[in-house]
């Protein structure tokens, strides 16, 4: 007992920590209000490859996975210090401070663990940067350490496209086996595909918004020498305010909206890095145009939409590449059913009954015949 109280104790202190970090100091805010990340995702939705399930293009399924887009943000919205240690920087990366750590955008391990490592040692070995031009990092002054590193966000969305394809996987692989009784299976591989559509839309949608990779990420820091806006409603404005006073929605966006961007093989990460590349390059020139006035004209409303079709256009070759590289080998199948070692009798009496009255039928695609598998011994998967 004297344990567990005492392990609460630790939690509600760093709670209580968290808490106060957040009231007190600037935070990485959200990139696009929802109607922002509703409308990339939409849009994404509308440039599916005509291979793709054609449930993905109901009505409510769509609806669930534009909603879907918003979840990241609403995880940070519960002040959680194990949520804002673990997520925080998924939303981001700060492009300018890379060179603390001795590193550029292109020398970034692809691999996020790698990445920490880069930046753990570079800091040990130059605690204020190569060139002596940064402060030291200072643990007390972040208890929840959402200040430690430069942001994971073309990590964070290369792991979920990762993710995406193995749903998918799962998915054409029940399809094979149109077994009735694992109609509750293929029903959770649906829902868990919308929900990860969904994940990857925030991430990629947060990037396309240029104060996602920047240092300067609400209102200009360190020396101005022209004289930028320093104000800390600037990137609340640029997420939702500037999308109100432009009317831009996806009803707005739909028109003139193509998707542009294609991508081969299984790894996404080169172009996720020019989707970044892409976005930084329009940092200075967002705050030129706030300064100017003319963010607020019709030059304005054209930046901010080439800002939300490229992530669209971005959001839609990772769910087509996604598919593409999810179609199961017979191997798949195979180790499938052996690994997952499913009989019907596993499922509780009551339940089967229930299931059968409620549950869909899958039915396979023509092309489709289950594979002669035969019965399979279970094996533990190494």
């Amino acid at each position: 007992m004297a344990t567990f109280a005492r392990t609460l104790t630790q939690f509600f202190a760093l709670a209580g920590l968290a808490t106060s970090a957040l009231l007190s100091a600037p935070k990485q805010a959200a990139a696009w209000d929802a109607i922002g990340h509703r409308a990339i995702t939409w849009l994404a939705l509308d440039g599916l490859s005509t291979d793709m399930p054609a449930f993905l293009r109901e009505p409510g399924v769509r609806h669930s996975i534009a909603w879907q887009s918003a979840e990241p943000d609403r995880w940070r919205g519960l002040n959680n210090p194990y949520i804002i240690n673990s997520t925080y920087g998924d939303h981001f990366i700060d492009v300018e401070d890379l060179d603390a750590f001795g590193l550029t955008l292109d020398t970034v391990s692809p691999l996020r663990y790698r990445f920490v490592r880069d930046m753990a040692v570079g800091r040990h070995e130059h605690p204020t940067g190569p060139e002596n031009n940064h402060e030291p990092y200072n643990e007390k002054l972040d208890p929840t350490g959402q200040r430690q590193w430069a942001g994971f966000v073309p990590h964070a969305t290369a792991e979920q496209h990762a993710k995406l394809t193995s749903m998918f996987k799962t998915y054409r692989i029940l399809l094979k086996l149109s077994d009735e009784n694992r109609a509750a299976q293929l029903e959770m591989a649906k829902a868990n595909i919308m929900a990860a559509m969904g994940i990857l839309s925030h991430f990629v949608g947060d990037t396309a918004q240029p104060l996602h990779t920047t240092k300067h990420y609400n209102g200009w820091v360190g020396e101005n020498p022209k004289g930028y806006t320093t104000a800390k409603t600037f990137h609340a404005y640029i997420d939702g305010g500037v999308l109100a006073l432009h009317k831009l929605d996806y009803n707005s966006l739909k028109q003139g909206h193509t998707s542009t961007i294609t991508l081969e093989g299984k790894n996404a990460w080169g172009e996720l890095l020019n989707h970044v590349k892409r976005s930084h390059d329009k940092m200075e020139p967002l705050y030129a145009m706030e300064k100017s006035g003319e963010l607020q004209k019709e030059a304005g409303k054209a930046f901010i939409t080439e800002r939300l079709h490229d992530g669209a256009a971005m959001l839609s070759a990772l769910y087509n590449n996604a598919w593409a590289n999810s179609a199961p080998s017979d191997k798949d199948v195979s180790d499938f059913i052996r690994y997952d070692n499913f009989a019907i009798n596993q499922i509780p009496e009551q339940d089967r009954v229930a299931s059968a009255a409620t549950l869909p039928v899958p039915t396979p695609p023509p092309a489709s015949p289950v594979l002669p598998l035969g019965p399979v011994s279970p094996v533990a998967p190494k």
